[in-house]
């Protein structure tokens, strides 16, 4: 039995009157536990519509919407009201945090109204704030962070009472692609390492392959369902007919464009994605995705058997492999077996910092100099170097902040390094602070006043 089972549904705004407006037309579908699931297609299509309805936030005109069993227009009040609590949670685009209220307060607010004593809110919230990285902010209020932060901040809120369901309204739309990035690899670990079920909002193409299911909507309908085939969290969907089409075609109905009259802005941008992919590595994105979820698999089991990615890239296209050459297919897997092994030697060098048996930031500034046969002019640069390293781990700056400091002079701060070398330098740091290892390199700020310029 589906956990969510949607039969017939649909909703009309102004029922009746002149402006009467039907958001949701004759729409059902499954979603099973587990699944990452998107809600895909342009602005008021109906998906936020089909997301609130499934929140018990929106009444059906029609149909009937059904989660593990039970009809959410059969709840009494209270029933609903304990359903919006426990079962589900909500992460929006536009945050939704009280502005009074400091981030420590915000998250904990759904556990004062189910009645959680105070104990039980904060040592949950802290938990929370400590895995999304927010545990240093928190007595901040929400106008002092960052747009991520304050949706990391959100993600806390929505999860402090353990709901089964999670449910995500363009949760990155106003955030800054970097910020982006990071709340979309947040959200997939909800599915993925904490078994959340995820229903995601969005007219971003560049999600669609992450997803276990994808339903395309236009005008109020689901126009078309696709299954990614390749992600083996996919559970094969119970809808008789149901067929997997490429991207393209399906995003094009979504958003009334074809090739003959032309390409909508987000078509455009997509196209333009799997061109750029395929002419610069010779792959479809599909096959990247593929090889990136292998490696997702390979870093996060700490596992060091990477026969799996080779057989995939040896083996041939008419097999379900990827063709290439044995060589190359050997050279690919070394170099990413070689990056895997530097992340685990960085975060071997932080649990000996954490015991005071290393100055980190120096170490780290060692690796990476040693790495890319850097030369460094003096004294003040080293330090220079170190301090760049601290405030990034701190998360006073980003990647791009630690490019600009490793490219500035010296006499301002900088390192005075070539902007091809600081590129290269400023990206290994992201990689070597990613992944599993970055909530535990999480470092407070405090820790690393003593390294911060002195004015």
């Amino acid at each position: 039995m589906a956990l969510i089972d949607i039969k017939k549904l649909s909703v009309t705004y102004f029922l009746g009157k002149s402006n009467e407006v039907r958001a949701l037309n004759d729409a059902s579908l499954e979603i099973e536990a587990g699944e990452f699931v998107i809600f895909f297609g342009a602005s008021g299509c109906g998906k936020s519509t089909l997301l609130y309805t499934i929140a018990g936030l929106e009444n059906p005109t029609q149909g009937k919407v059904k989660v593990d069993m039970h009809d959410l227009a059969e709840m009494k009040n209270g029933q609903r009201e304990s359903y919006r609590q426990k079962v589900v949670g909500m992460i929006f685009q536009a945050f939704h945090l009280i502005p009074s209220l400091t981030v420590e307060k915000n998250i904990t607010m759904p556990k004062v109204a189910v009645g959680a004593n105070l104990k039980e809110r904060t040592a949950e919230a802290e938990k929370l704030m400590k895995y999304f990285g927010v545990f240093e902010q928190r007595h901040k209020l929400p106008t002092e962070l960052s747009g991520g932060q304050q949706q990391r901040v959100a993600i806390c809120r929505a999860l402090i009472n353990d709901p089964d369901i999670v449910l995500a309204d363009e949760p990155v739309g106003n955030l800054d692609s970097k910020s982006a990035a990071d709340v979309m690899g947040l959200i997939q670990q909800l599915n993925i390492d904490h078994k959340k079920t995820v229903i995601l909002v969005t007219h971003d193409p560049s999600h669609l392959d992450i997803a276990d299911k994808v339903f395309f909507m236009k005008d109020g309908q689901i126009i078309d369902v696709k299954i990614n085939k390749d992600n083996k969290r996919v559970i094969a969907p119970k809808t008789a007919g149901t067929e997997t089409k490429n991207n393209l075609e399906l995003i094009s109905k979504s958003f009334g464009a074809d090739e003959k009259n032309g390409w909508s802005g987000l078509m455009l941008d997509y196209k333009a994605k799997e061109v750029v992919t395929e002419t610069l590595t010779d792959m479809s994105s599909a096959e990247m995705t593929k090889i990136e979820n292998i490696v997702k698999e390979i870093l996060r089991d700490n596992a060091r058997n990477y026969k799996k990615l080779i057989k995939y890239l040896d083996t041939d296209e008419d097999r379900g492999g990827l063709g290439l050459t044995e060589r190359l297919a050997k050279k690919l897997t070394n170099k990413l077996e070689t990056i895997a092994n530097e992340m685990k030697l960085v975060s071997k060098l932080h649990e000996k910092s954490k015991n005071h048996q290393v100055n980190y930031p120096a170490r780290v500034r060692k690796y990476l100099l040693d790495k890319f046969d850097a030369r460094i002019k003096n004294s003040d640069t080293v330090g220079a170097i170190e301090t760049i390293i601290a405030e990034r781990m701190a998360g006073w700056t980003d990647r791009k902040g630690v490019m600009a400091k490793l490219c500035a002079p010296a006499k301002e701060g900088g390192v005075g390094l070539r902007r091809k070398l600081a590129n290269k330098m400023a990206k290994h740091l992201e990689l070597i602070l990613f992944g599993r290892y970055q909530a535990s390199l999480a470092v407070a700020p405090a820790d690393f006043n003593k390294l911060r310029p002195q004015k």
